[in-house]
């Protein structure tokens, strides 16, 4: 995985969990990260995390947190 590739995977789906990079590139999720985190750096690619719920939750756990990492530079 290149900084280009990821660069092109993250256009192409716009909005992308931590564990879909890293699966769809076969590396860990440290590598993927570090390498998000370069987009994050020059303002590309927005960090965010939210609370999930599955479809039977009954909302008292408060879910559990995701991190996405969308895409924000045309």
């Amino acid at each position: 995985m290149t900084l280009t590739d990821l660069r092109g995977f993250l256009r192409e789906r716009n909005r992308v969990s931590l564990g879909e990079v890293a699966g769809h590139f076969n590396t860990d999720q440290g590598t993927a990260e570090s390498m998000l985190d370069h987009w994050v750096r020059k303002g590309s690619v927005e960090k965010k995390t939210g609370d999930v719920f599955s479809s039977t939750c009954c909302g008292k756990c408060g879910g559990h947190k995701v991190t996405w990492y969308q895409w924000i530079e045309g």
